[in-house]
């Protein structure tokens, strides 16, 4: 309870105690250590991370050869893939295989389309496939309004089924998977 104090001039003034004294502080005080104990102790079998369940994972939807397909204000369309025994003797890398990727592109959008940078490629083994120089490649800009086709070439460490991805260069929208069985 709080007491009351007279002074000199006969005012009546109310002492409280100091807040460490009251109910609530206690209270909040237990909630907050059990809040924080249960935060830190967490469940003694817990082994970090969270479990990976490969046998409930959907099956991606993929686009195939031929298909025509709208990514923001892009339409690709792939025309083929096939392996190629071109080697570029000035290249870098050495890859055992070697594919050439060829698809069009309509460029809807109002800008210049940069192309030949909007295509990912992945292997058998899901690595992802670097750019191979081949005769032909396409590293080019489609205006708006227009469309053409391009060539691309990518190193391989597996063949089987590859699968491509594509998407414009500068964009926020999902990227178009095909996949297709590259032998």
């Amino acid at each position: 309870m709080s007491k009351k104090i007279k002074d000199d001039n006969g005012n009546v003034y109310v002492q409280k105690k100091p807040f460490y004294k009251r109910v609530w502080f206690w209270i909040l005080a237990i909630v907050v250590v059990i809040a924080i104990g249960g935060a830190v102790g967490g469940n003694k079998n817990d082994n970090g991370g969270t479990k990976v369940d490969s046998s409930k994972k959907a099956a991606p939807k993929y686009y195939k050869m031929g298909d025509t397909v709208k990514v923001g204000d892009v339409t690709y369309t792939l025309k083929s893939v096939e392996t190629t025994q071109e080697r570029n003797e000035y290249a870098d890398d050495k890859p055992a295989n070697v594919i050439k990727v060829v698809y069009h592109v309509k460029n809807n959008g109002d800008d210049d389309l940069p192309v030949g940078t909007d295509l990912n490629v992945y292997d058998a083994a899901n690595n992802k496939a670097k750019s191979y120089p081949i005769d032909g490649e396409t590293m080019d800009a489609v205006a708006a309004g227009k469309e053409m086709d391009i060539t691309a070439g990518f190193g391989l460490k597996k063949l089987g089924k590859v699968e491509l991805q594509f998407a414009p260069l500068v964009s926020v929208k999902k990227a178009a998977k095909f996949q297709v069985d590259v032998k």
